[in-house]
């Protein structure tokens, strides 16, 4: 019978268990002698190093398959436990056959002789290199990272990255390392809960849910705030729990809607002044057409009555009256963009102390006077009359915010930034809250008894600066007064407006054509025209002026038209009309707006004057442009 064969001694097993073990490991084992010579190489070593055992034996390791800039701390680190040194976790690089590197990890340790002498070094080693790219992807990410990155558990921050350091204004991690974030954190949130109390509750909540995201507000080192996103995640690491954080600073989105909130109370504004725009536009010509007839008839009366009489002081009273009125109707045209503006480069430091002694008498002795302008000139293209409007509306309403009087201080700079002309009118009055300030531009708004304020002064201001190109900035709290910035386009040089043409009697060999729709402003400007010895031809249209026009040519020296009227508009016919005769006198008038001819060819030079108007600007602007046709022939 066969018999089985006979069992390996126990030192011969024990020798074949542990040459089964090397050679089935899934790590790199090796053995050194110590010159570095391969004596052991398993086969984890020959799938890793691309050679056969066989090649292997008797290679100088170190020379052969480690990285130059390695191989020295290596040599190193196996004469040190040759020396009785054990090594763990030793790092280098290894460079294989077909050049790729690896990362490998190594615990080695020393082998002896019978007698306890070492006769090399037996090395299992690791490959890490997918850990080590994993570890400096995330390292990359962790410290390049633009949001606050950090790592916390019971005790506090672990780990944060520069990004969090750059939000709180630190510059070591030892000064996070340990703490809880909520201790960089002003002692209330926005809502009024404290902050130890609410990171308390949020942090529940979070623990609850296992992720959560929520808004908060830290303080720098120097002791602003930081708003920010917090993204909050658990998660485990080396057996117990962290939290892994993220912040996003929200101070460009909070500035982005500020501005976007500001841009939407603008646009809110602009819409609200439109429709009363055109309301005011339509009814500011027929309302000006009265005005006129009501001052041309006045004047008319009053060149009837003695100086002296009670009658001509009342007809004097009642002309206040009707500029009062086109003064009105000239603010509601401001702000609805609708008056004809007369720009020229105007330089605003001047036009402010010009208007200095007028502010005196306006404002009661209690409150100082501050004026405040520039060494250098600081001009804007305007119209002058609108900004003198806007500087005395700025001042009147910062007055009546100072009833217990205080210190009004109005200042004109250029911007070092932007290169903008700055009109500034501040004061130390009661200020206004969040709610006031947002409508205290729109129409009508005020916050000043019946009968005290018209709510048009601030809306005008707005109007004319917005028509300017500029734009108005108001900075007010309540109890700590309002200053207004309006940055207006600055111009290049300042130029001298034209001298006005005196009055003086026109020869009757002047003829008027008159073009007027409106009866009453015909017959009163016909008769005042005449007064002035004017002779006048009037017409009721367009149609019938062309047909005087071509019948009497000859001995017409200027059109006198209106600007809206039904069918063909005062525009159109004076295109008719230099069609004709290109450099033919012609003069608009118009009580709602400039009608746009400044943009038709031909008839840039034409001027126009507003209803209601004076004989003495009426006779004046006729009279230049009859002269200004003479001096060209």
């Amino acid at each position: 019978m066969p018999t089985d064969p006979p069992a390996p001694s126990g030192h011969a097993a024990d020798s074949a268990m542990l040459a089964a073990i090397v050679e089935t490991a899934g790590s790199v084992i090796i053995g050194l002698s110590p010159d570095h010579r391969i004596f052991a190489w398993n086969r984890a070593a020959e799938q890793l190093y691309q050679t056969s055992r066989d090649r292997a034996i008797g290679l100088d390791y170190v020379a052969t398959f480690l990285v130059p800039e390695h191989q020295a701390a290596v040599a190193a680190d196996i004469q040190q436990v040759l020396a009785g040194k054990r090594t763990l976790n030793f790092e280098d690089d290894s460079i294989l056959p077909d050049g790729t590197r690896r990362t490998l990890i190594w615990n080695v340790s020393r082998v002896v002789d019978d007698v306890g002498l070492p006769i090399g070094i037996v090395a299992t080693g690791q490959d890490i290199t997918e850990r080590k790219e994993a570890e400096e992807r995330f390292r990359l990410v962790f410290e390049n990272a633009s949001d606050g990155l950090l790592i916390s558990d019971a005790s506090g921050v672990v780990d944060c990255n520069p990004a969090a350091l750059e939000m709180l204004g630190l510059t070591d991690k030892s000064a996070l390392v340990g703490r809880r974030p909520s201790e960089f954190s002003p002692e209330r949130q926005p809502d009024g809960t404290l902050s130890d109390e609410k990171s308390r509750q949020l942090g529940a909540l979070t623990l609850e849910r296992g992720a959560y995201t929520f808004d908060w507000v830290h303080a720098r080192r120097d002791g602003t705030e930081l708003p920010v996103e917090v993204s909050v995640r658990h998660a485990m690491l080396g057996g117990r729990r962290v939290s892994v954080v993220a912040w996003r600073d929200q101070s460009r989105r909070r500035e982005l809607e500020r501005e976007r909130a500001e841009v939407e109370n603008r646009l809110s504004i602009a819409h609200k002044m439109e429709a009363v725009g055109q309301l005011a536009g339509g009814i500011a010509h027929d309302f000006n057409n009265l005005l006129a007839t009501i001052r041309n008839s006045i004047e008319l009366a009053a060149h009837d009555i003695p100086s002296d009489s009670p009658g001509a002081t009342d007809l004097a009273v009642a002309v206040q009256g009707t500029e009062s009125a086109a003064r009105l109707t000239g603010q509601l045209l401001a702000f609805s963009r609708r008056q004809p503006r007369v720009t020229e480069c105007i330089e605003l430091g001047a036009l402010v102390r010009n208007i200095v002694p007028l502010v005196r008498t306006s404002i009661p002795p209690d409150v100082a006077l501050v004026v405040s302008t520039s060494d250098v000139e600081v001009c804007v293209t305007a119209d002058r009359s609108q900004i003198e409007q806007v500087v005395l509306n700025l001042v009147l309403n910062a007055r009546d915010a100072m009833p217990g009087g205080g210190t009004l201080t109005i200042g004109v700079s250029r911007d070092p930034v932007t290169g903008a002309s700055m009109l500034t009118v501040s004061d130390t009055g009661i200020g206004m809250d969040d709610a006031t300030r947002d409508r205290v531009f729109e129409p009508f708004f005020t916050t000043k008894s019946v009968g005290t304020g018209t709510g048009l002064g601030l809306a005008v201001v707005y109007g004319v600066v917005t028509q300017t190109g500029g734009t108005v900035r108001i900075d007010t709290a309540p109890g700590s007064g309002t200053r207004i910035e309006v940055a207006l386009p600055p111009c290049a040089a300042r130029t001298t407006g034209a001298a006005e043409t005196p009055l003086a009697t026109a020869p009757s060999s002047v003829t008027v054509l008159l073009v007027d729709d409106d009866d009453a402003v015909r017959s009163t400007t016909r008769r005042l025209l005449q007064r002035l010895k004017f002779t006048v031809r009037e017409a009721a249209d367009s149609a019938e002026a062309l047909r005087l026009f071509d019948d009497e040519r000859a001995t017409l020296a200027v059109v006198l038209t209106d600007i809206r009227m039904p069918g063909m508009d005062g525009v159109q016919l004076a295109t008719e009309i230099r069609s004709r005769v290109a450099d033919f006198p012609i003069v608009f008038v118009s009580g709602y707006d400039a009608g746009g001819h400044e943009s038709v060819t031909g008839l840039e030079d034409i001027t126009l004057i507003s209803k209601p108007f004076t004989a003495e600007r009426l006779a004046a602007t006729l009279q230049t442009a009859v002269g200004a046709r003479r001096r060209s022939v």
